[in-house]
């Protein structure tokens, strides 16, 4: 019972003398300020993409709806042209669903959009505006989004308040009467370090809070583990911060090395992976896969009659009845179903590599919490490149099913029946999220956390000292 009461009465007494310096009070209040305009900005842009997504799907329902209210053209030519019309540019947008944390890096949606429109037209050639080939890992600290707000600034703060706690008690004279008193070193700086840490929590976990109130799509379960990766993210700067009271000095030099940690930990860390990613799986290259594509796309406008026959020759059921010239747009169909054939693979290919690429630095990210906490964020988010390769395998699946549907019927010029608008294939996104590696992000930090608070187990003496 003493122990709770001693612990206490530290508790309080640090309590104070945080509320005391008014350095710390301004510290916190920006800390505040800026992570509250990363959370409001996060939450209205992934509250305005669930906005986009409701308009999207009212929208193709309702031109599924209007076509299915005009009759069929009369004249083949026509009939033809107005499937290639709708099925080209009315096409259910593919929408790749939020896991429940998109506020955390609504950032991430102008680098991989997760609303796609398929067509009957060559996308990834005619049409590509709404895709783009980069490498996120790479351009992070670029954007500005909640989780990269505190990823950046938890730690900044933490080592501006912790770091040099004790090697500034000693400068002003304060660190032997406190050890006088009967307190042992270790705790009266663990207390000090759990009232900072709490105070910059409590910030973190509120800004996070408004941030997921303003997202109409998150869920509780999203906010718990990512409450739980902040938590371990803030226990593991605490400690941090706590081991450089270690160091001998004075207080300045103990939040200069703690900086240093913090650009090491922050930039070079990342780096560092992002260097050994390249030789693991380095990305292919885009002026490469640009030259593949222009191949491709010039051989089968090349071979465009020759197409037409060959998809005659396997589809005889949708030969027309009578023989014709063919033109636009039933002579390009066949040239757009080899051009996707060719060049989706290629463009799978940047998918699958940023997909390899993220999980690699998964693996390693125990290095660099910082971009730990970012790779957790992205799954919590939904926008972690395996996530969005595997969205955009179903999307390529979904395009096939559509030009399944609406190609035969416009290469035999019957079109189609206002009642067939119905059935039209819709995109179902279908997977399973992998809460394990959220987990297993925040585990990682515990651990680092707890082996920095052992070193400062083992090395307490020193605190000892007046």
């Amino acid at each position: 019972m003493n122990v709770i009461d001693e612990s206490g009465r530290m508790l309080r007494a640090q309590w104070r003398a945080l509320c005391a310096a008014r350095g710390a009070r301004w510290a916190l209040l920006l800390f505040a300020i800026a992570l509250c305009a990363c959370a409001l900005a996060s939450g209205l842009g992934a509250r305005a993409w669930h906005d986009r997504f409701q308009q999207l799907e009212a929208s193709a329902e309702a031109a599924l709806r209007q076509a299915g209210t005009h009759a069929l053209p009369a004249a083949p030519d026509e009939a033809a042209m107005a499937a290639f019309h709708f099925a080209r540019a009315h096409a259910p947008a593919a929408l790749l669903p939020a896991a429940g944390g998109r506020a955390l890096t609504s950032g991430m949606l102008q680098l991989l959009p997760p609303a796609i429109r398929v067509t009957v037209e060559s996308r990834h050639t005619d049409a590509r505006n709404e895709e783009k080939l980069g490498n996120p890992l790479l351009q992070r600290y670029g954007m500005v989004d909640l989780a990269t707000a505190v990823a950046l600034l938890v730690p900044l703060l933490l080592v501006c308040l912790g770091a040099g706690i004790v090697q500034g008690e000693r400068e002003q004279g304060t660190w032997r009467m406190s050890l006088a008193q009967g307190a042992a070193g270790w705790r009266l700086l663990l207390a000090a370090m759990a009232v900072r840490a709490g105070a910059v929590w409590m910030v973190a976990v509120l800004a996070s809070l408004l941030a997921f109130l303003l997202d109409p799509a998150a869920t509780l379960r999203a906010f718990a583990a990512w409450v739980f990766c902040l938590t371990a993210f803030v226990v593991f700067w605490s400690a941090a911060s706590a081991w450089l009271n270690l160091l001998a000095g004075s207080a300045a030099t103990a939040v200069l090395a703690g900086l240093g940690l913090w650009a090491v930990i922050t930039f070079g860390a990342p780096a560092v992976i992002a260097a050994a990613t390249d030789r693991v799986a380095p990305m292919p290259s885009r002026l490469a896969a640009i030259v593949q594509m222009r191949a491709a796309q010039q051989a089968a406008e090349a071979a465009t009659t020759e197409l037409v026959q060959a998809w005659y020759r396997a589809n005889p059921q949708w030969t027309p009845a009578v023989q014709r010239q063919h033109t636009w747009p039933v002579s390009f169909m066949p040239r757009y179903l080899e051009q996707a054939a060719r060049i989706e693979p290629i463009a799978a290919a940047f998918e699958n590599v940023r997909a390899q690429r993220f999980e690699h630095a998964e693996g390693w990210g125990w290095l660099s919490p910082p971009l730990s906490l970012l790779l957790a964020a992205d799954r919590l988010a939904g926008h972690d490149a395996p996530r969005y390769a595997r969205y955009m395998a179903q999307v390529n699946r979904f395009e096939a099913e559509w030009r399944a549907f609406f190609v035969p019927r416009i290469m035999s010029y019957r079109g189609v029946l206002p009642h067939d608008y119905a059935n039209a294939p819709r995109f179902a996104w279908a997977d399973r999220f992998p809460w394990h590696a959220v987990w297993r992000a925040g585990l990682q930090q515990l651990a680092l956390a707890a082996a920095l608070l052992a070193v400062l187990w083992r090395c307490r003496a020193r605190l000892a000292r007046p």
